[in-house]
């Protein structure tokens, strides 16, 4: 007895070492002759790109995983409207692989060309112990993005997927790390300056459009989002991708700050940190995002920006940036700017209501930056920036506060310019032998426009020192 004892004894103990070293269960609805279980994530998306998409796919992890080393999770199956591929956690953390030096494209998740994925309800994280070379050169063994959205060709975009419910935790201290990251101009080997320079999208078809990012709460990384995509023209575009949906259980929340510019090839928007940052990004959706800046910035930043490498042309779209609330606080010398819109055309529309910013700014040195709420000048067919509240908190201790501070700007071209029922509030104090001397404008709606419309606006000013 004595002897079965110590043998069941030992036998349940090394049973549980056997489960607790099981990397992860994975079960499937068997959709497109898939099994019905795989001992791993990674084995059961090896199995889901060689399958034949013919019915909806869903794959479960039930564990926690650490990605593959070099690769993430490297997804290339398509599905459709009808059969989609559902990639899903289960109070499930993955943990990034460990890099290789020198790499620029390192994702715990890579869609590359695939239609109609969701990956969603997983906790992504970096590597905190494989991963720690943070230098931007060819040591680097940084992840890049929590997910990685890039077009497989010129021809081959990564189109209708969905990210969302999920948790992506990089590093702050990393310039180039993004929780969600899209391009539709470089490829997966992008590893040096100027590699990518013939990988931009050749065809709407190559575009990254149509995605949705819901509900996800990304922290500690450089930007929260980026999309980068060609210029926009009537034969490529890329349109459609919706951040944050249409109420708050959609939206996204975004904590992000790095004080040092991005130096990785695929920014081609040559972006400083930011929370959303589109290069060329006509036509989509950023509503009820939640947006805070890390602690305290220095260097250039905008919360959401639409950065153009070139004036759209030969297309009809609506850019929207509404129903957003925005926190950033910025100690440096730098522009700071809550939202902007970047570019227009007189056949686009532009749509920036229902914000709540606030921009915190104190800066101990003369300081000749911009501070700008939303800056919407550009060329439109219609522009309305109405009902938004916001409250700037500018201090100055030594030196001169030069530059101008500006709530809404839709100065420029025009048909029709709408900026009704803003509240926006200005507090300067000056304090030391710091002075406040740049303009100060709530509204500047000046352009030559059909109608020009700026009503039952709220504007406070408040000042501790005379001008």
């Amino acid at each position: 007895m004595k002897r079965f004892l110590l043998f069941l004894f030992a036998f349940t103990i090394g049973s549980f070492l056997f489960l607790q070293n099981v990397t992860g269960q994975v079960a499937t609805n068997s959709g497109s002759g898939l099994a019905a279980n795989y001992t791993s994530l990674a084995n059961a998306i090896t199995a889901l790109n060689a399958a034949t998409i013919t019915s909806p796919v869903i794959i479960t992890l039930t564990g926690n995983e650490t990605a593959p080393a070099g690769t993430g999770y490297y997804i290339t199956a398509t599905g459709t409207a009808a059969n989609t591929l559902t990639i899903q956690g289960s109070s499930s953390t993955i943990t990034a692989g460990a890099n290789s030096a020198n790499g620029s494209m390192d994702a715990v998740f890579k869609i590359v060309g695939g239609d109609y994925i969701t990956i969603q309800n997983f906790t992504i994280q970096e590597n905190t112990v494989a991963n720690t070379i943070t230098a931007t050169g060819a040591t680097n063994t940084m992840t890049e993005a929590g997910v990685l959205i890039i077009h497989a060709s010129a021809t081959n975009g990564a189109q209708n997927n969905t990210i969302q419910n999920n948790t992506i935790t990089l590093s702050s201290v990393y310039p180039n790390a993004v929780g969600i990251l899209s391009t539709s101009c470089s490829t997966t080997s992008n590893a040096s300056p100027g590699v990518n320079t013939t990988a931009d999208a050749t065809s709407t078809a190559g575009t990254n459009s149509g995605n949705k990012i819901y509900g996800n709460t990304i922290s500690n990384v450089a930007f929260g989002m980026m999309f980068i995509c060609p210029p926009i023209t009537a034969t490529v575009f890329e349109t459609g991708n919706d951040v944050g949906g249409t109420s708050l259980t959609t939206a996204n929340t975004i904590t992000y700050g790095n004080n040092t510019a991005s130096t990785a090839p695929w920014n081609r928007s040559t972006a400083a940190s930011g929370g959303i940052v589109y290069r060329n990004g006509a036509g989509n959706n950023m509503r009820f995002n939640t947006i805070n800046t890390i602690g305290t910035l220095s260097i250039v930043s905008t919360a959401i920006l639409i950065s153009s490498g070139s004036t759209p042309s030969g297309v009809t779209y609506t850019s929207t940036i509404s129903d957003n609330t925005i926190t950033m606080t910025n100690v440096g010398i730098t522009t700071i700017t809550g939202i902007d819109f970047g570019h227009g055309i007189s056949t686009g529309t532009i749509v920036g209501s229902n914000n709540n910013l606030t921009i915190n700014q104190t800066t101990t040195a003369a300081n000749s930056g911009a501070v700008t709420g939303i800056k919407a000048n550009y060329a439109s067919a219609t522009n309305t920036c109405s009902s938004n509240t916001m409250v700037f908190n500018q201090s100055e201790t030594t030196g001169a506060l030069s530059g101008a501070t500006t709530g809404i700007t839709v100065a420029g071209a025009g048909s029709t310019l709408t900026t009704n029922s803003n509240n926006i509030t200005i507090n300067q104090t000056g304090s030391g032998t710091g002075t406040i001397t740049g303009a100060v404008i709530a509204i500047n709606s000046s352009a030559i426009a059909t109608t020009a419309n700026a009503l039952n606006n709220t504007i406070v000013f408040n000042s501790t020192f005379r001008l």
